[in-house]
């Protein structure tokens, strides 16, 4: 509902703007949809697949909360071979979290998937800045999802953990 209000509000800015920029958004945002919507609709189409043939007591046992270093290292380990970007991401790691994972080794996974994920690494980062900047960058945030994981592990053990999204 929040992102409705969002979207009301900023095609009532743009539509107080002179000329017609509250057209060009509307034909921005439909293209974008072309692009990232049938992305969306198969990530989450996947996600709920996945969430099927997931077997639970696996999931819980090497990524629940209760798999500690475990499951962090896990989601440390698999975070970069996620492919895409949040838009597929997400619907994934739901998945995962309905399945039984824990909040550290999702954090971790993340926090991976986006410092050191593979595809984007060989496709952008490295032709364009660089072997050199790219070693230096990963060895320089090597400790950030391990980290990240841990923090996560410490706030669900004195806060308790996020409820069950629907």
């Amino acid at each position: 509902m929040i992102i409705w209000v969002m979207v009301a509000a900023v095609f009532l800015i743009a539509f107080r703007q002179p000329g017609t920029r509250h057209h060009q958004g509307v034909k921005r945002g439909f293209d974008m949809f072309l692009v990232n919507g049938p992305r969306i609709c198969v990530a989450i189409l996947a996600a709920g697949f996945i969430s099927q043939i997931l077997p639970e007591d696996l999931v819980a046992e090497w990524l629940g909360e209760s798999a500690g270093w475990q499951g962090i290292l896990i989601g440390c380990a698999v975070g970069p071979f996620f492919p895409g970007g949040p838009l597929v991401i997400m619907p994934l790691v739901l998945a995962l979290f309905k399945a039984g994972a824990g909040v550290p080794a999702l954090v971790a996974l993340l926090a991976t998937a986006s410092t050191w994920g593979i595809h984007r690494i060989f496709m952008f980062e490295i032709p364009m800045m660089g072997g050199r900047f790219t070693g230096l960058r990963l060895f320089s945030s090597i400790a950030i999802p391990p980290l990240a994981g841990l923090l996560a592990a410490l706030l669900v053990h004195f806060l308790g953990p996020p409820a069950m999204p629907h």
